[in-house]
Order: C-alpha cells, then structure tokens, then sequence
C-alpha cells in the first residue's frame, strides 16, 4: 500500500467508527507509521500526523487559513449562509498575511502575557469560590460544576462582560462549533443551529459593545468601542473576533480541565505525585494538553504544490494536521501513551504553532492551573460515576461529553495527612 511515502486508496482508516472516537491514538499511531502523508479517498483531506512534518507546515506561512468556501461548500443551496460567511471573513484564525496580523494585534491585546498576569487574581478568587461550594461534597458535576462556568467566567470578565451570561453564550458556541466541526446531526440542522446563534451572539454583543451606555473602563470592550469611533474596526469586525476569543475559551478551556480530571483519576501514581508535590502542577497541566489535545485536527489551504515525504500536494487541496497524534509521536516523546506529570520535553502543538498559535493559550494555563490546585486535593479515589466516558462525536474536538465523579472523603483526609490512601477501604457507598 506504500511505496517510498507514496500513499494509495487501497490503505484506509476510519475517523468516524465509534471506536475510532471513543480511542483515535491507536489509528493515529498505523497513520504516522504507515501513511504519515493520507489522502483520505472520502473526503480528500490530506492528513499529516507526524510532529515534525505538522511543525514544518504550521512554520510554512505560504498555506493559507481561509477554509471559508470548504467550510460553506457542505451546506445546501436552499440555505442562506450570507451570515456565516460574514462573521468568517473577519475572523482571526480564518485569515492570512498582513490581515492577519492586524486583527492579531487588536484581538490578541486582551491576552498578552502582562495582561493574562493582571487577570490572576480575579481569577483566583473566583475559583476559590467555585471550590468552596464542593466542601463534604459526595459528586461533583466537573464540567457543569467547575470545566464550564470558570473559563466562560474568566474570559468574560477579561473582556469587560457580565460573568453571569456565560450559560448562554455557551449554548450558542456549542452550536456554532458542531457546525465547524462535524457531528451525527445532519449538517442542515447543525448549519441552521449555528445561523441561529450567531444571530443570537451577534444581537447579545452589539448591545454589549455598541448599544451599552457604559462598559468597564480599560476592558478590551472599552478599547474596541474606541477603535469602532475611530474606524480602525468595523462592527462586523468585533463581533465576529468577540465570538470566536467566545468560542475557543469554553472550547479548549473546558475540555482541557476535563480531559486532565480523568487522566489524573486513570493513573492514580501520577495523581500521588501531584498530591505531594503540587509545583508539578504548571508541568502537569502541559502534560494533560499533550495526552489528551482538545483541539485534535486544524485545517489548512495549500497556496502551491508541493511535496511531503513523496507524496505529491496540490494547489487547492487541504490538509487536515492532526495535533492529538504530533502530541503522540514516539519521535518526539519518549512513552507517549504513557501519562507522565513530570514530562518535560519541550513545547508540544496542543495550542498549534507559528504566526496562529492560540491567542488564548496564557490564559488557558492560567486557568488550569488554579483549578488543578485546588481539585487535585479533591481526586484521591474518586470514580467516573458518568462511566463509560462518551466522547464528543467529532474527531476535531475532544473532551467528554459528561464527566460526573464520586468522591470520597476517607481517601481525601488520608492523603491530606500523607497517607497511603491508595490502600484505604474503598468508601463509596449511598
């Protein structure tokens, strides 16, 4: 099936079988050893799996962002797709060259590394009171409770908004991402879903950014507002940039401190280890972006052919990188299917690399960070009580769909007081 990287259809993997969702590492790994260079025969994506090749077109600033037709080209004629197509143009991450780094350095004011500093300590009180809630709790609802209304809280207040309309938004930018993405509903109902809540969010910040007599004084939406009176950004511009800073926060936020909790409760040595020694948190939290990537597939324009281990790209064609197995490339990581919070061997492409690395990646850290110290304490012989864990069904994103766990008291005292807690009687009972 493979000559000298040159790659046939008669070799063919499922991306859309529930087992592939429900474990995608153990396709990726016969991807990177086998066809590291795939033309998928369905839907002519090319997919490039290894580290270094991903790195090098990441680095490649001649492939273009704007998956906009690729993007529309999926939905029926009868359908109007004149506002979609509006909101994506002026998009951050679906631009290129000069365009891109304009809208870069006003959308990416809000999350410089001075900026993401001055957020921590409204960050931090806010996730002290989140925790206090969960004091002799039984269950914890970790993404309802704690992986959802923290990092939409967060983002929001950074931005100048009220935290409190964080449940909204985010209904509205989970509809607006299974349209992205690709799911089991049919893409008339996902496109009309999504149509519908852009209008929504367009409306909810047009009367934030535009309409409000006042916002918070130095907020990023005080800037904005500026920069609309002054011309450099037009309103379509705003909301646009403001929907997608929306969307990757509750996206890759919320899955990050997901996908980290169940590690951590899957490997209860590594948990152990955290436990006593909670400054590996900073390495534990690159460790959880790696293992289990939120952001599993980004997507690519090639402006010019050209070639990649034999295999010959065109003009056109698109490239799917597929950063949850660079995460897991045995040429770049030592064990990778092995968790390891003490992992220290350089930058992984969780948050993608060169001139689009995630604008929102500090604030990200930040976040899970502080929310790592305080529930780490909280995990010592808690179960999945949602077990067996349902994976979001798309292969772009990957977190659970639900994530309930039982805690128990016992082996939290025990390991308060450096106990083998491991070894305690197992108290989980009604």
């Amino acid at each position: 099936c493979q000559v000298e990287g040159v790659v046939t259809l008669e070799l063919e993997f499922d991306l859309r079988s529930p087992q592939f969702i429900n474990n995608p590492y153990a396709t990726y790994r016969l991807m990177r050893d086998q066809a590291p260079v795939w033309r998928s025969p369905h839907t002519a994506h090319i997919y490039i799996t290894q580290f270094d090749d991903i790195k090098q077109v990441l680095m490649d600033t001649s492939h273009s962002s704007d998956r906009i037709d690729e993007r529309l080209a999926r939905v029926p004629d009868s359908i109007d797709v004149a506002l979609l197509r509006e909101m994506l143009v002026d998009r951050l991450v679906m631009t290129d060259g000069v365009r891109h780094r304009e809208l870069r350095r006003k959308v990416g004011s809000a999350f410089t590394a001075v900026k993401v500093r001055s957020y921590g300590r409204d960050t931090s009180a806010l996730i002290d009171r989140v925790f206090a809630k969960f004091t002799d709790r039984k269950e914890i609802d970790v993404i309802n409770d704690i992986a959802l209304p923290i990092p939409s809280a967060v983002v929001l207040s950074a931005l100048g908004f009220r935290p409190q309309d964080h449940t909204t938004l985010r209904a509205n930018a989970d509809d607006f991402y299974r349209w992205l993405a690709h799911s089991p509903e049919s893409i008339s109902e996902r496109t009309i879903k999504a149509i519908n809540s852009v209008t929504s969010m367009s409306e909810y910040l047009h009367d934030e950014v535009i309409g409000a007599a006042d916002v918070p004084a130095n907020s990023y939406l005080d800037q904005v507002r500026a920069e609309m009176d002054e011309g450099s950004m037009t309103p379509v511009e705003v909301v646009a940039n403001l929907i997608g800073l929306l969307n990757a926060a509750h996206e890759t936020t919320t899955s990050l401190i997901a996908n980290g909790t169940i590690a951590l409760i899957e490997n209860p040595d590594q948990l152990q280890r955290l436990i006593e020694q909670p400054d590996l948190i900073p390495l534990a939290v690159e460790e959880m972006l790696r293992f289990e990537s939120p952001a599993q597939v980004i997507s690519r324009v090639v402006t010019a052919d050209f070639e990649l281990r034999g295999v010959q790209i065109y003009k056109g064609e698109l490239l799917a990188l597929v950063l949850g197995s660079a995460n897991r490339d045995e040429r770049k990581f030592t064990n990778p299917d092995s968790f390891d919070v003490t992992r220290d061997e350089g930058q992984n492409l969780a948050f993608g690399h060169g001139s689009h690395f995630c604008t929102g990646g500090g604030l990200a850290r930040l976040e899970a960070i502080m929310v790592f110290r305080h529930l780490v304490p909280l995990l010592p012989k808690a179960i999945i009580e949602s077990a067996p864990i349902t994976w979001r069904p798309t292969p772009a994103f990957r977190g659970p769909e639900e994530l309930r766990i039982r805690l128990d008291q016992v082996a939290i005292t025990i390991a308060e007081f450096g106990g083998n807690w491991w070894q305690s009687v197992n108290t989980h009972h009604d």
